[in-house]
């Protein structure tokens, strides 16, 4: 009996202590909300904040919640802070605002969204890199491997990049034939850029867009550059097939704008042109023709100041063994020197000599705007031949 007693007390005892638990654990939220219920507005979705120049997009949505009439960004520690008024229109709105006057850093961006009773929601943020000055200094302008000027048209031709710069293309300034400023977007994956109406004498500049960021909002640009194409001198008839002023058979002497001397014209008055192989240029002797010293075909061009290569093909020549020597030669002014003075005459700007069959390239710097001559001179006391199917000159860049 006097253990059903103690057992009794203790339920008693338990009861009672449960009780005054609950008493306490459904009054205790009331020092938090000071005898009230805290009422949140919804929270904004989707949070995306974009990268730019001195300057970020936020962008989300208000979903369901009719009350929100505000969002707030902080950041710097909530030391600054911008509002954006919201105007719900349906179920779903979005919220899009640029924050400029950003210093170059990274940011923690904080939105809550307010009603017109001052509740507001959950704080949600997001971190963004903010670009500037010291980005930009760290970007370089696409590197050019040539300027190609022929007149009006002129075709500029780019290096590759690395794409994990951040490089998107390059933008090209410049001034065509109606005297009118054109601006041209070249993209990174374009290798060139060919412009048909480029005014004379004149220069473009170009600069090179990056994107730090693939999202970024902003194209960041390096400084623009200057440059001045320096017109490629053309030679005419410079190529198979080469056309002939006139002719007899195998032989003729090649058109305008070449010249040819009578120490070159071998062949009943004729020479310089040759019918076969496609009607190359080939100064011959020998072979029932008669030998010559100082034979000399070239033609004339304006060159402005530059270096430059002479590029000449040859198909098939046995100069190699030609004592008394045979020159591609490029001098300053009309004419070009005797094969003996080509290579201490003071006209003479470049000059290689006539060995085998091959590619030949002549460097040559010209220093002021002035004509120049190009061609070749030989003499041939022997059987000598030298079949050319091209001459080219280009703008070393």
């Amino acid at each position: 009996m006097k253990k059903l007693k103690n057992i009794i007390t203790a339920c008693c005892i338990l009861v009672m202590a449960v009780v005054i638990y609950s008493c306490t654990s459904d009054t205790e939220y009331l020092k938090y909300t000071e005898g009230g219920e805290i009422s949140y507005t919804a929270a904004i979705d989707s949070l995306e904040i974009f990268s730019g120049q001195n300057r970020v997009r936020l962008e989300g949505l208000i979903i369901g919640d009719p009350k929100v009439t505000e969002a707030r960004v902080y950041w710097n520690n909530n030391s600054d802070s911008i509002s954006i008024p919201v105007s719900r229109t349906g179920n779903v709105d979005a919220v899009s605002q640029i924050i400029d006057g950003l210093d170059e850093s990274i940011y923690n961006f904080v939105v809550k969204t307010f009603d017109a009773e001052g509740n507001s929601s959950i704080p949600v943020s997001q971190t963004a890199e903010v670009f500037g000055d010291r980005y930009i200094a760290s970007l370089f302008n696409r590197p050019l491997i040539s300027n190609i000027l022929v007149g009006n048209e002129l075709v500029i031709n780019f290096a590759e990049m690395d794409l994990n710069s951040g490089v998107v293309g390059s933008e090209v300034q410049y001034t065509n034939t109606s005297d009118e400023l054109v601006t041209v977007f070249v993209n990174i994956t374009e290798p060139s850029l060919t412009i048909t109406d480029f005014k004379e004498a004149s220069s473009y500049q170009y600069r090179t867009a990056f994107v730090p960021v693939e999202t970024a909002i902003d194209n960041f640009f390096t400084a623009l550059e200057e440059v001045k194409p320096v017109p490629t001198p053309v030679l005419q008839n410079a190529a198979v097939p080469f056309v002939a002023a006139e002719s007899s058979g195998r032989w003729g002497t090649l058109a305008a704008p070449w010249i040819t001397n009578d120490a070159a014209k071998t062949h009943d008055g004729l020479g310089g042109w040759d019918e076969w192989n496609g009607n190359v240029f080939n100064l011959e002797s020998g072979w029932g023709a008669p030998h010559f010293t100082d034979g000399k075909i070239y033609q004339v061009v304006n060159a402005e100041p530059a270096t430059f290569y002479l590029k000449v093909e040859v198909l098939g020549t046995n100069h190699a063994s030609n004592a008394d020597g045979a020159y591609f030669v490029i001098t300053k002014g009309d004419g070009i020197p005797n094969t003996a003075d080509v290579e201490t005459a003071p006209e003479v700007l470049g000059y290689k000599k006539i060995a085998g069959a091959g590619s030949y390239t002549v460097e040559f710097t010209v220093d002021e705007t002035t004509d120049i001559s190009v061609g070749q001179v030989s003499t041939q006391n022997g059987d000598h031949f030298c079949n050319i199917t091209s001459w080219e000159i280009i703008v070393a860049n």
